[in-house]
């Protein structure tokens, strides 16, 4: 029993091992023509204006390529994941959806909300409770919508839903998924935690970076400039 035991846990080692030195290349998202599930984290105020911005950058793709609904044709179905709590980012993300992606009538979009993970002024202890509560409920909106692709600025919220990505791999559910970590334009010199907990845990397939200091100091990232 406890070689038996004791197989299990190398092998799930070797498992996360390979899963995180994984090239983020191996394997792409689906051909434009099939489209590709986009599940999107939202965290609140700062974070989701940004998002909306990263978001509007698909849309700027549509006059480059000269494609129509080139945004809603890549990504055809839209996940979006809000805490609990955030009453404004809501409405933000319904109006970019209504008003800005071809009047919301191409491809669909969802809602789903999530507990947090810690909220602000919220001691360290109970917080363990709360992760393990955000992470369970996380988990169940990654099997529910089973995502080609997540994307992230990194509000809190996000971590959670990482992690259940990077489990599921381990385990083998959902391996193509893809993660995209935006890290926030505020961060100039150093990433933030959501940031450094992607990028040195590898749990993000991409990490993209606004200011080239931050591209000198984790030389894995990619510059993408800012958005704005």
């Amino acid at each position: 029993q406890n070689f038996g035991f004791f197989l299990i846990i190398i092998v799930l080692f070797l498992r996360t091992v390979r899963v995180a030195l994984s090239s983020p290349s191996s394997q792409k998202l689906k051909r434009e023509s099939d489209g590709a599930k986009l599940l999107v984290v939202i965290g609140s105020g700062g974070h989701t204006a940004e998002m909306v911005h990263i978001l509007r950058s698909f849309l700027s793709d549509e006059k480059k390529t000269k494609k129509r609904d080139y945004f809603s044709n890549v990504f055809p179905k839209r996940e979006y994941i809000f805490a609990v709590s955030d009453t404004t980012s809501v409405a933000k993300i319904e109006r970019f959806e209504r008003e800005e992606v071809q009047g919301g009538t191409n491809g669909e979009y969802r809602n789903h909300f999530v507990p947090r993970a810690r909220e602000v002024g919220q001691s360290y202890f109970t917080s363990v409770f709360t992760t393990l509560l955000a992470f369970w409920h996380s988990w169940r909106v990654y099997w529910k919508t089973k995502p080609d692709a997540i994307l992230t600025n990194g509000p809190g919220t996000c971590v959670p839903v990482i992690l259940a990505c990077f489990l599921g791999k381990v385990f083998g559910y959902n391996s193509a998924c893809k993660v995209m970590y935006v890290e926030s334009v505020a961060r100039t010199r150093r990433m933030s935690l959501s940031g450094r907990l992607c990028y040195g845990l590898r749990l993000a397939d991409v990490v993209f970076v606004m200011w080239p200091e931050l591209k000198e100091k984790y030389p894995r990232s990619r510059y993408c400039g800012r958005i704005y």
